[in-house]
């Protein structure tokens, strides 16, 4: 049930052989079986019909835009003009946005069609993408595991076939977790790269527009209609050309599956010959805890903010309602500490990356737990199952660096695990390029598809 990557549409559009009315229409039909079969969407968007007409109209008069006719669909905690929007939260049941979120704006400004919600943790607080009030999303790879979240709907909706890409956001790996447990393409650019205007916050220091993509080569041509600054070189395709890459088999106190251990060995082998490959001793044991301890400082911030006690009593969700009551008893000797302890460990990343180019681990370090589980086990360690999924990509978070996941290369059937590429802050560029030429070796290595 995959869908044509953004760069086969766009070739079939140009050339004729397909129109967006037919892409759209094809999509509206899948994503009414994927809410029904994984409960992936908080709105489907019949409007779409009509704006892929005006995206026929101009590719006959020959003014074409960027994503001009792709049928594109955007997370529930990013406001959309015209769309309901309920940030995962029954609190916003019957709220329509006046305006697009900024990053929104670029889409539709680009000629992308935005074809409906995907479902989100309530206010993007949680990593399973379950809801009390909506249900819980399902992985498409097997309905009986979580999604990952909190892009959970994107990732899922991607991977059945909806449509090629969406737009989601990460604060502690929303986007790459997701994306790794449904086996497709994600990316968090560097801190501030996309605009969070029109996004609801969860930690505004932590949180990231992000891309969920069916392919590499995809995130290139979305990027760079979101305005990021993505140039594609040859310098992977030149084996004289060397990158000094880091290898970090065993991130931290959260252990690797041994399969996903094996898999990610194996790939990392098919590089040496053609790169400078460095095996990394260090550790980020300490980074989940000062992340919780930021998150729920600033999500109670902006919370307590924005909504009266009586609408958390009674509208959110029981998750999110314990969460808050936690963060009343943060005092601003907890949060200083939290932040004292980050600029200690950014400075230990700095120092890491003044070595390295990239960095390679594993996503997470197991595959889609069942649903339902709060508490994972991978060999002799046993935690909660925000820890076990976050604990590889919240360190990225908390330093803003740019950090992209694609398919690793599995046994055929082995549930979907991710490979995580991480660069130097505002080096979005080489993790992308290296991303399209990791996903070309996995292709070869007998996994995945290519863009065209």
């Amino acid at each position: 049930m995959i869908s044509p990557s953004i760069a086969e549409m766009l070739d079939g559009l140009k050339s004729g052989a397909t129109t967006s009315s037919q892409l759209v229409q094809a999509a509206l039909e899948k994503a009414k079986r994927c809410a029904a079969e994984l409960n992936a969407f908080a709105a489907i968007d019949e409007n779409a019909v009509t704006f892929a007409g005006e995206s026929d109209r101009r590719y006959a008069r020959g003014l074409a835009r960027d994503l001009e006719g792709i049928p594109i669909v955007v997370k529930d905690i990013i406001d959309t003009a015209g769309i309901e929007t309920r940030y995962g939260s029954a609190a916003y049941i019957g709220n329509v946005p006046r305006a697009d979120a900024r990053v929104v704006r670029r889409l539709r400004n680009a000629g992308a069609i935005i074809l409906g919600k995907t479902t989100t943790h309530e206010f993007a607080w949680g990593v399973t993408t379950s809801s009390d009030a909506f249900g819980n999303t399902l992985n498409p790879t097997d309905p009986t595991r979580i999604p990952g979240g909190s892009s959970g709907g994107s990732a899922a909706a991607i991977a059945y076939g909806v449509v090629p890409a969406s737009i989601g956001t990460d604060t502690g790996g929303s986007v790459r977790i997701p994306a790794a447990l449904c086996g497709v393409v994600g990316l968090k650019p560097t801190y501030g790269v996309l605009p969070t205007e029109g996004v609801f916050p969860l930690a505004p220091t932590l949180d990231h527009v992000g891309l969920i993509c069916q392919t590499a080569d995809d995130l290139i041509i979305l990027g760079r209609a979101l305005g990021m600054n993505l140039p594609q070189d040859d310098s992977w395709r030149n084996a004289k050309v060397k990158r000094t890459i880091g290898i970090l088999e065993v991130p931290s106190d959260v252990p690797v599956d041994p399969c996903i251990a094996n898999d990610f060995s194996s790939l990392v082998e098919k590089l040496r010959p053609d790169h400078n490959i460095v095996e990394v001793k260090t550790r980020f044991d300490e980074a989940y805890s000062i992340f919780a301890d930021l998150v729920l400082a600033e999500g109670g911030m902006i919370h307590f903010s924005r909504s009266p006690s009586k609408l958390i009593g009674e509208s959110y969700g029981r998750e999110t309602a314990a969460r808050l009551e936690r963060a009343r008893a943060l005092s601003i000797n907890d949060f200083a500490r939290a932040q004292e302890a980050r600029h200690r460990f950014s400075l230990r990343i700095a120092s890491l990356f003044e070595q390295i180019e990239l960095l390679l681990l594993p996503t997470c370090p197991c595959p889609a737990p069942l649903i339902g589980v709060n508490d994972v086990r991978i060999g002799a360690w046993s935690g909660d199952v925000r820890k076990a999924l976050m604990a590889y990509t919240a360190p990225f978070n908390l330093v803003g660096y740019p950090a992209a996941t694609l398919p690793l290369p599995r046994r055929a059937d082995a549930l979907p695990a991710g490979l995580q590429i991480v660069g130097r802050s505002g080096r979005d560029h080489d993790v992308v390029n290296t991303a399209v030429q990791l996903q070309k070796l996995a292709i070869e290595f007998g996994y995945g598809r290519t863009a065209s």
